[in-house]
């Protein structure tokens, strides 16, 4: 583990790529690098790029395409997925997934959007407040807390499970480099919600936080997520970190160009269908709220149908589907 650590804080400039140290995932390790993944329906289903520096990727990918009986690159950029193909040869058929959400710190302060201004309002009055605390620091009370907060969140959610792979589930290990904020609102500052940032890095120094979860109670004070966000970000540009990731928005604006026209197609129509799954539809609603590059991310697979990748990705989460259009489409 603390190889893998250390690999990480190397090469590890992909946002998804510190959430490879979760528990329960299987590993293809060699003396520069690993590719981390999950057995699914079938599929060995990796969790974003290698691990490695650039120069190495090519061994990598190889060495893996060979160890591995059905191997599926997962959540990878265009330049992976492209490399993934060429070598892999003609069985691999690629497709856009959906993008990610990628604030610019650095970048010149844009027009804020009229849901985030009026969140921030509201935050004010509401006397709310994001605060850093150290996971390995709580007590059992304030751990029982958190862990009450994540069962409210879970039991109205679309998705009622803890989510694993794609999301690093909620832990209290504490190896200095994730970061944990509660959020707190009302004279008693009483803690109501919290958020995990998860580093990426380039050359070694942190050059970007994913927003692994963010999960709080019911509450009256409006745009928790808006004003949440901003603060978080706030404060990381106070810092000099470059920029904040707000995670994977699937099925939004999926990119086909170049990508192989069957599996392409499928995965459109799945675009179109499931656009009104009301957890697809929230999650693009409370992102698009924020400026910020959107890059691509692609799946390459040896199955000719995208039906099967999103089976794999549902078993992999720990995600019954059946449970999820009921909730999203139930009156």
């Amino acid at each position: 583990m603390r190889v893998r650590h250390e690999l990480v804080r190397a090469h590890g400039s992909d946002p998804i790529s510190y959430s490879t140290l979760q528990p329960g995932l299987s590993y293809f390790e060699t003396s520069f690098g690993y590719v981390a993944f999950q057995r699914a329906f079938g599929f060995e289903l990796t969790l974003g790029p290698p691990v490695c520096a650039r120069a190495d990727r090519v061994e990598l990918i190889q060495r893996f395409l060979r160890s591995s009986k059905n191997p599926l690159f997962f959540y990878v950029p265009r330049e992976v997925a492209a490399l993934v193909s060429e070598l892999g040869g003609p069985r691999f058929r690629t497709s856009g997934m959906g993008m990610d959400k990628i604030l610019e710190l650095d970048a010149p302060a844009a027009e804020v959007h009229p849901r985030v201004r009026g969140a921030l309002k509201k935050a004010t009055r509401g006397s709310f407040e994001v605060a850093e605390v150290r996971p390995s620091a709580l007590g059992q009370e304030e751990r029982a807390r958190l862990d009450a907060i994540t069962r409210s969140y879970l039991g109205r959610s679309a998705v009622p499970v803890e989510m694993h792979f794609l999301n690093r589930p909620l832990g209290f290990e504490d190896d200095g480099l994730a970061r944990m904020f509660v959020l707190r609102q009302g004279a008693d500052a009483e803690v109501f919600g919290y958020a995990v940032l998860d580093p990426y890095f380039d050359g070694g120094r942190v050059q970007g936080y994913l927003l692994n979860l963010i999960r709080f109670e019911r509450t009256r004070l409006w745009g928790v997520y808006y004003s949440a966000v901003a603060r978080l970000a706030e404060r990381l540009r106070g810092e000099g970190v470059r920029q904040l990731s707000l995670g994977f928005c699937p099925l939004v604006g999926v990119e086909t160009e170049g990508c192989s026209p069957v599996l392409a197609r499928q995965v459109k129509w799945m675009e179109r269908r499931l656009a009104g799954i009301g957890y697809l539809t929230r999650l693009r609603e409370l992102k698009e709220a924020f400026p910020g590059l959107t890059p691509q991310r692609y799946f390459v697979t040896p199955s000719p149908w995208a039906a099967t990748t999103l089976l794999a990705l549902l078993r992999a989460c720990r995600v019954p589907l059946t449970e999820i259009l009921r909730r999203s489409f139930s009156p």
